[in-house]
């Protein structure tokens, strides 16, 4: 960059030898001390004073609850009376002087220095917000003349005191000084040839900063793609550079913060982990979907609210303050009533606000297939450990001698054999729902009549049914098309699921078997009127090992409706169930049709 090009060096040449010239000037001018200013112009000067006063005491008077500090308001008062020349007394919105450059301490006139603003007309104007000068007179041993100005101290639009400044008038001056006019003519003359002179080099330099200025102004309105054309001189191409480098900089970062920010919100609001961050007062300041899921989070919004407000829980609460007192991370295992849920909670420190970090991990269905899988073993224990203590029984007995009395031989044998049959029935149940969830198992569909399964069903469990005086009844449509199936698997999920309604349907209850045909495929519901499932167990009720009640009548292993669920799925058709406790079960399931 060549030197005498820059800006700078034109802008210093010029005003050098305007400041040359001006200093020549007022040196042969000013041999004789200037007229004094004239009223008017004094009193505006010290108007300009009373507000730059009241400018440095607001912020000592602001807080009006609380008693001003008066050394403070001393020190100033002594300060601004040496700059202005001049007695400065504080006054405080109510009247009491708490500073004053005419006491010798902050102490002096705290008991009798009170001000009415009604009767002053220079406070009273102050108090209203205005600047107010006065020109007074003071007649006692000696005459003197002086201007007392009041102007009110402002905090947040409202006037917590008045600042009143008393200087005295000097001599006037005795007339107009030729040297004054002259100090006039050239300072005018100065003036006119800085302006043409500044006009002149920063035509050029003055687009070049608009641009820059209405650039800066379109990046602050979120405009990140527009630039400032390259200025004409060095001085404004450099700055247009730098500018337009820093626009590039700033949309990277934005981008780049924009991109982190999109893809945070989607991890937070697809992880089936709760994340929740609170600020150091407990308040929420990040709460994602998962999270609300697992603390049964109802408030539309949370950002700002109290978590302790949110959240019921006070193993949470306890999690969290525990995490804030010993800046450490914690871990414990919660357990949430309604609805129950077990949750693992992390509570980890953040460095940078002093908040909480609180992540929770759903172990309900780990706890919920823990618990099935013991009660699965508990009842497989029990539904082997009995038949074959009976079998032992038996054969103990036959060992005894009762193996030579025929009759009572034929009935243990038949005894044995029946529960070799049960024993044999669970395996094969275990063996067909592993292969099932294995990818091992096959189906055997054909073209297959509905009814003449169903027929075979009510018949082969119409004595049971009829024993424990419940009504087993068909209710088909006329004309069911036949369905795409496995006889044999189908015929065991009907088995299963009329089993199931058995177990808990009482004495003078009904089980109905219906089905209906639909545009693709048939659809078979079984409703009894049993006892029923509560709502908390209906969505589980087609899980391996699962059961509803353990003091129900049942015998079973929790097999049965989940290798329903597996065959009807592997006819590719769907089951669902419907119950309201106390009023029966509804089983529905889904077999294609045959083309």
């Amino acid at each position: 960059m060549k030197f005498h090009r820059s800006l700078i060096w034109r802008v210093s040449l010029i005003y050098a030898a305007l400041i040359l010239i001006s200093l020549a000037v007022l040196v042969f001018l000013l041999r004789e001390d200037p007229s004094l200013p004239s009223l008017t112009d004094l009193e505006a000067q010290k108007e300009y004073e009373a507000r730059l006063a009241a400018n440095l005491a607001a912020p000592y008077l602001s807080d009006t609850t609380e008693s001003p500090d008066r050394e403070s308001l001393h020190e100033l008062a002594k300060t601004i009376s040496r700059w202005v020349n001049g007695r400065v007394t504080i006054i405080a919105r109510s009247g009491e002087a708490v500073a004053d450059s005419a006491w010798d301490s902050p102490a002096d006139g705290r008991d009798d220095s009170r001000y009415d603003f009604t009767s002053d007309y220079d406070l009273r104007r102050a108090r209203l917000g205005h600047v107010a000068t006065s020109h007074r007179l003071i007649f006692h041993a000696d005459y003197s003349e002086f201007l007392s100005t009041a102007a009110p101290v402002m905090s947040g639009g409202d006037v917590v005191g008045v600042v009143r400044l008393r200087t005295p008038v000097p001599e006037p001056s005795p007339g107009i000084d030729a040297a004054l006019v002259w100090l006039a003519i050239w300072g005018l003359a100065v003036g006119a040839l800085g302006l043409v002179a500044i006009r002149l080099v920063g035509r050029r330099s003055s687009g070049s900063l608009q641009a820059v200025a209405e650039a800066s102004q379109r990046l602050e309105q979120g405009d990140y793609d527009y630039r400032a054309p390259t200025g004409a001189n060095d001085e404004a191409r450099h700055l247009t550079e730098a500018f337009n480098g820093m626009a590039d900089t700033v949309k990277r970062v934005i981008v780049r913060l924009s991109a982190e920010r999109d893809t945070l919100s989607a991890v937070l609001a697809t992880m089936a982990d709760g994340v929740v961050v609170t600020d150091p007062g407990g308040r929420v300041s990040l709460l994602n979907p998962a999270a609300r899921d697992l603390l049964e989070i109802r408030a539309q919004r949370v950002e700002g609210a109290r978590l302790v407000e949110l959240v019921r829980d006070n193993e949470i609460h306890q999690l969290l303050t525990r995490c804030q007192e010993e800046k450490s991370r914690h871990e414990a295992e919660v357990s949430l009533i309604f609805p129950r849920r077990y949750l693992s909670a992390i509570a980890t420190p953040l460095d940078n606000n002093g908040g909480v970090l609180l992540t929770l991990h759903d172990l309900t269905r780990m706890r919920q297939v823990e618990t099935s899988q013991r009660e699965f073993v508990s009842n497989v224990s029990h539904e082997l450990r009995n038949p074959m203590a009976s079998i032992k029984a038996m054969v103990e007995t036959l060992e005894s001698g009762a193996v030579n009395d025929r009759q009572v031989a034929l009935d243990f044998l038949s005894r044995m054999r029946g529960d070799v049959d049960r024993m044999n029935g669970l395996v094969n149940d275990l063996l067909e729902l592993s292969r099932m969830e294995s990818g091992q198992f096959m189906i055997d569909a054909e073209p297959t009549a509905l009814a003449p399964l169903v027929h075979a069903v009510k018949k082969q469990f119409g004595e049971m049914a009829a024993a424990q005086d419940v009504d087993l009844v068909e209710d088909l449509a006329e004309n069911l098309p036949p369905v795409m199936v496995d006889g044999e698997k189908l015929t065991q999920v009907f088995v299963n699921l009329v089993e199931n309604s058995l177990k808990f349907t009482p004495a003078g209850g009904k089980i109905a078997i219906r089905a209906e045909a639909g545009d693709d495929n048939v659809q078979v519901t079984l409703k009894d009127t049993g006892i029923g499932v509560a709502p908390q167990h209906l969505p589980h009720i087609f899980e391996r090992f699962y059961k509803v009640n353990r003091s129900r009548r049942d015998s079973g292993t929790g097999l049965g409706l989940s290798i329903v669920k597996q065959l009807v799925e592997a006819h590719g058709g769907q089951i669902t169930a419907e119950s309201r406790e106390g009023e029966g079960c509804s089983f529905t399931f889904t077999v294609p049709r045959a083309s």
